[in-house]
């Protein structure tokens, strides 16, 4: 299986030092750090997913498990009313983001912050975190990033100007973190609460009708 290149400054020292520590025979600690660098390599995963056909379709930016929709009236850049879509990723999730349609990425915006667990409502508000607007067939739709207890570091693969597929690696988040999608009301919810989703891969919403960004 393909692996993130960002995860082999964790995968290769473990697995380096559970080589070392087998020439004098530190079993116990050797054993450690070979479990260690196998469970970076398990996060780091990066498996091949191909976005379902469908113009009209809105895929899931992340795997993990829906743990809250609620209405939104108002946003700085999404025309309200509508809904958002949080996700919330495991240490066992793939933690790559994905454009949840194809959009040209109008703005990019990280902003450092605290560490609160990922599921708790201070995060929104208040963790470290990368938003992206995109500009869509559906208007604009806006995701943030945002990291946990235990993930301290967001990567962005895309700037503003960009143009993005559907499903297309957009970001990784390191080690446990949430993602929230703000979707305008010309998209119909196709997941419910507590469900779990694949990134690039589940569909989570479908354009009700066309609208202009």
């Amino acid at each position: 299986m393909k692996i993130a290149k960002e995860g082999l400054v964790f995968i290769l020292p473990s697995l380096l030092l559970g080589l070392l520590l087998l020439l004098p025979g530190w079993w116990v600690g050797s054993i450690f750090f070979l479990v260690l660098s196998a469970a970076f390599t398990f996060f780091f995963r990066d498996p091949k997913r191909i976005p379902p056909s469908g113009q009209n379709f809105i895929v899931s930016p992340a795997d993990g498990q829906v743990i809250k929709i609620y209405d939104f009236s108002d946003h700085p850049e999404v025309q309200g009313p509508g809904k958002v879509i949080s996700i919330f990723l495991s240490l066992l999730d793939v933690h790559f983001t994905r454009s949840p349609i194809a959009a040209e990425v109008k703005k990019v915006d990280y902003q450092p912050g605290k560490f609160f667990p990922a599921y708790r409502e201070e995060a929104s508000s208040q963790n470290e975190s990368n938003s992206l607007l995109l500009g869509s067939a559906a208007g604009n739709i806006f995701l943030k990033q945002m990291v946990g207890v235990a993930a301290r570091r967001i990567k962005c693969y895309v700037k503003p100007g960009d143009r993005v597929e559907l499903g297309q690696k957009i970001g990784l988040m390191y080690f446990g973190s949430r993602v929230d999608l703000y979707l305008p009301n010309s998209i119909e919810i196709k997941v419910r609460l507590n469900q779990k989703v694949k990134g690039g891969l589940t569909i989570i919403g479908e354009i009700k009708n066309e609208s202009k960004n």
